[in-house]
């Protein structure tokens, strides 16, 4: 008799597992339709991330109402938006849900196509061109964030010479290169590369700026010292140079 029992509970369980299972799409109507939700409060400082962008991402979603909506499900199609940073998503009773959505801020380019914030978190918009004039940081992966924190040492010591870097590049085998707004490149190399910089900026503040303008290119690789190409090739008369300083 306890086996039959037994199997009459196991039966009884089985059906009422089906039945569950195949009710469910109607009993998550019924609780969308008793507590729908109502409102969606969205709130940060938006430039980039559109109203129309945030509306086709959660449309969807909140259709399950205020119950069965998935807030990690909400707040990972929020974070596929682009510019979207940060996402932090909150239900209020009785029929709100509530976003917080804060945007990314650009600081630099990060190589062809994407950009970088102060966190050295990396992201890709659809159209960056507006952003041609954030240098452009191009460096190993891995590496990115203390160059990031170089980059902007240098670009601090380059603007006390009146010039603006607009390029960092670090290759694969170390070697580092900077361009400036003027057109200035600089090739570091791969052996103390900010050793050479502070030749490089010595260098430049006993040229004075009128010569500093005429320079197209630098190379720093050299163990004893250096070269430099003028713009259109010009020579230099540095007798008169001389005299131009001794007069100072």
């Amino acid at each position: 008799m306890s086996k039959k029992w037994t199997l009459v509970q196991t039966a009884v369980g089985l059906l009422l597992i089906a039945v569950t299972i195949f009710s469910w799409p109607v009993i998550q109507k019924l609780m969308a339709e008793a507590l729908p939700i109502r409102y969606v409060q969205v709130e940060g400082a938006f430039q980039y991330i559109k109203k129309q962008d945030i509306q086709e991402k959660i449309n969807p979603l909140v259709q399950l109402g205020y119950l069965s909506v998935d807030l990690q499900q909400v707040q990972q199609a929020m974070m596929s938006l682009p510019w979207a940073e940060k996402v932090q998503v909150q239900r209020i009773w009785p029929d709100k849900l509530k976003l917080r959505i804060y945007e990314q801020k650009p600081v630099m380019r990060w190589r062809a196509a994407s950009l970088i914030n102060k966190q050295a978190e990396i992201f890709t918009p659809k159209n960056i061109d507006r952003f041609q004039v954030l240098p452009l940081l191009y460096v190993p992966i891995e590496q990115r964030q203390p160059l990031m924190q170089v980059m902007e040492g240098l670009s601090l010591s380059l603007l006390d010479h009146g010039l603006s870097l607009t390029e960092f590049r670090v290759n694969d085998r170390q070697s580092w290169l900077l361009a400036t707004e003027s057109g200035m490149v600089v090739q570091l190399g791969r052996f103390e590369p900010l050793q050479k910089f502070t030749l490089l900026m010595q260098s430049l503040m006993v040229l004075g700026s009128e010569l500093v303008e005429k320079i197209a290119y630098v190379d720093m690789r050299y163990p004893n010292g250096y070269s430099v190409r003028w713009r259109g090739n010009e020579e230099i008369d540095w007798k008169k140079q001389l005299a131009k300083e001794q007069e100072k």
